[in-house]
């Protein structure tokens, strides 16, 4: 048996157009899915638009109400599911379009008012923009496939071609985006969201790095700080944790040797953050390695040996000191404790977790926080 879950998680499944609701069983620890929280998304896609297609990208909750993001060749939208963390399933039958102004949504974050952000554009080319109105109840079925929202507000591609993969609030109110395109990581200030849009960036670092596992076989020094960086939270330190999906194909097809997660202390975010508000990147160094960050590299799938895995979405739980993410090569998940991470082995069963994940790697899993009461059966 693998890691077991902290708390319930739903997990997006892009090829099968579905979203999943995993909870650790209470008497065998197994990670096992609830049935009464799946959704099959191909029924709101067929209901609102037929003959078109379900892919779900990512998800986010906002209380009780489950947003997910329908980014098919055919069919491209965020739906909202009023209540879901109440009515689980039945949740799908007031599934209604919250925005279909866009494409090619990727990943989502909520801030503090409830306001929803989300990457949306074209593959390789997209940018964040903001939404109000996320409290709108169901409207009923003749304003189910329409816009929903109350206003939308471009707040841009930081300066460049982008590509942002996924969103995270850090305490301050500051939004965080991981640009899987450019290999950067972006902040926005969060005084300024929705009027100026001030951001900086932190820009790659591209050396011979040490990392920070104590595993010989792990220990090789890796080549760039960030390698098409997905998924990103917070830890209860303070701490931006960044996934690196490492599959090639960002700009300069930049690729680590290993695939790796990089943390980012509060002490090099702040550093970023006091750089001109005008995007002037922050350039790291090789000499800041486990003061400002710290690289943790991952063996191959099936215990080192055959391809490197790619990480997409990511969380963490803070009480507990966890990680999780979604890995789409395996299909499946992994999770890390960060106390121990460093000391990881090639052994890749201990960090199995026993989830569905399918290609694309970026899909926004989401960790369920508040109390809940399940039956698992």
């Amino acid at each position: 048996m693998g890691i077991q879950l902290t708390k319930p998680l739903i997990v997006p499944e892009y090829e099968n157009g579905r979203v999943t609701f995993y909870v650790e069983h209470p008497v065998t620890l197994q990670t096992v899915a609830l049935p009464a929280y799946a959704i099959n998304v191909q029924m709101p896609v067929t209901s609102l638009f037929p003959g078109k297609t379900a892919k779900v990208n990512s998800c986010a909750l906002n209380g009780n109400d489950l947003f997910i993001t329908n980014s098919s060749r055919d069919s491209q939208c965020i739906f909202k599911l009023p209540d879901y963390l109440v009515q689980g399933g039945l949740a799908v039958l007031q599934t209604f379009v919250f925005t279909l102004d866009g494409s090619d949504y990727v990943g989502m974050a909520f801030d503090a008012a409830g306001n929803l952000y989300a990457a949306e554009g074209k593959f390789l080319d997209n940018r964040i923009v903001m939404f109000t109105g996320t409290d709108k109840a169901y409207p009923g079925p003749a304003a189910a496939d329409v816009d929903n929202y109350a206003t939308r507000v471009d707040i841009g591609n930081a300066g460049a071609t982008s590509y942002f993969a996924n969103l995270a609030f850090d305490p301050a109110g500051n939004l965080w985006a991981s640009d899987y395109k450019n290999h950067r990581l972006v902040v926005f200030d969060g005084g300024k969201l929705g009027g100026t849009n001030t951001y900086h960036t932190l820009a790659n670092l591209d050396a011979s790095i040490p990392v920070a596992n104590t595993d010989p076989a792990l220990m090789g020094n890796t080549d760039h700080l960030f390698a098409e960086p997905e998924g990103i939270d917070f830890d209860a330190a303070g701490n931006l944790w960044v996934a690196n999906n490492n599959d090639g194909q960002g700009a300069a097809g930049v690729q680590n040797p290993r695939t790796s997660i990089v943390q980012i202390t509060p002490a090099l975010q702040a550093a970023v953050l006091a750089t001109p508000a005008d995007g002037s990147p922050f350039q790291p160094n090789a000499g800041q390695n486990g003061t400002d960050f710290l690289i943790y590299q991952v063996p191959n799938l099936a215990d080192d040996a055959g391809p490197r895995p790619q990480f997409g979405g990511l969380q963490v739980d803070p009480a507990a000191g966890r990680i999780y993410i979604n890995e789409e090569i395996a299909g499946n998940g992994r999770g890390y404790d960060i106390a121990t991470f460093a000391a990881i082995g090639t052994t890749t069963a201990p960090q199995d977790l026993d989830i569905v994940s399918t290609n694309p790697g970026n899909g926004g899993i989401k960790l369920v926080s508040k109390p809940l009461i399940v039956v698992v059966v």
